[in-house]
């Protein structure tokens, strides 16, 4: 394995994966990549295997030292990255250097960027899953994000450097939902003030769900009992606000989920940060499908060699 020291840590990076999976009945939380696009492109461009893990690092990214040869890749937000002082566009995989160092300045757009190497980013392993969970404080580093100091474990191998043929994050304003699951609590014609205009991401947005404020849903049933809830779950608390629940979010809730974001366009929500606006659409069953079949075609379209 190849060593990565942590010379500054960023405002969050974390090891990510896929998350855990089959572990809701013991409220454990899925967690894992917000951006499961973008990761998903990393870990290809690097020439890791669909699970392993790698770096997920939010708008301000850390800098890191390479202590040893290593072969990396990009993907998500383009957030400024540099290896040298020389820059490194998102989308595209390099050989990494001992001595090396990686720096990220602000991001032009977007959030969130995954940083991929061959053969993954080692940590702790808990339920089948190296996914970080800052609030159990288990998986990736010590259960924590990382911070200066820190030295990772990362694949040694090597590899020639390609760039993705299409854009490795989302980024759009619009995002799609279905109905459901518990649409029939409300009033008719909650789901027309849901898509009636655009709502702001608020400040405390976070990994379990993302805070909006906008028209307000009327007559929103407000407690019910605690039941399942999926991800990207609109949940539409008293107030007649929406919570959009993402990959943190516990395994159960008790507000009513008036519609779900389509599986396809989760990563969109994962790049838009605070104070970003979006309007919600509604799709149909059949629509969210095709979304996300192209979505997989997306991800299975030849690299584009660099040498």
């Amino acid at each position: 394995m190849a060593r990565l020291k942590v010379v500054r840590p960023g405002m969050l990076t974390t090891i990510q994966d896929q998350g855990r999976f089959g572990q809701g009945h013991l409220g454990v939380p899925q967690q894992g990549a917000i951006d499961s696009y973008a990761l998903r492109w990393a870990l290809r461009l690097a020439g890791a295997e669909p699970l392993q893990a790698a770096l997920e690092i939010t708008l301000l990214g850390p800098t890191l030292e390479v202590q040893d040869p290593c072969f990396a890749a990009l993907a998500g937000a383009e957030i400024g990255a540099q290896v040298n002082g020389l820059p490194w566009p998102t989308g595209r995989s390099v050989r990494l250097r001992q001595g090396d160092l990686i720096t990220f300045r602000a991001p032009a757009e977007g959030l969130r960027a995954y940083l991929a190497f061959r053969g993954g980013v080692a940590g702790d392993e808990v339920l089948g899953s190296r996914a970080t969970d800052l609030k159990s404080g288990i998986g990736g580093h010590q259960g924590r994000a990382l911070r200066a100091g820190d030295v990772l474990e990362v694949g040694d191998g090597g590899g020639e450097p390609a760039a993705a043929p299409v854009a490795t994050a989302i980024m759009r304003d619009r995002v799609r939902v279905l109905p459901g699951p518990r649409d029939e609590l409300f009033p008719e014609g909650a789901l027309g003030q849901l898509t009636s205009g655009p709502y702001r991401v608020t400040p405390d947005a976070d990994r379990v769900g993302m805070r909006l404020i906008g028209p307000e849903v009327v007559g929103a049933p407000g407690d019910i009992p605690s039941e399942g809830i999926p991800l990207g779950g609109i949940e539409i608390v008293p107030s007649g606000q929406p919570i959009v629940l993402l990959q943190g979010r516990g395994s159960v809730g008790g507000y009513p989920v008036l519609a779900t974001v389509i599986s396809a366009d989760i990563p969109v929500l994962a790049q838009l940060r605070p104070g970003s606006s979006l309007r919600f659409e509604v799709a149909t069953r059949a629509a969210a499908r095709l979304a996300r079949e192209e979505m997989e075609r997306n991800l299975e379209l030849p690299l584009r060699p660099l040498n």
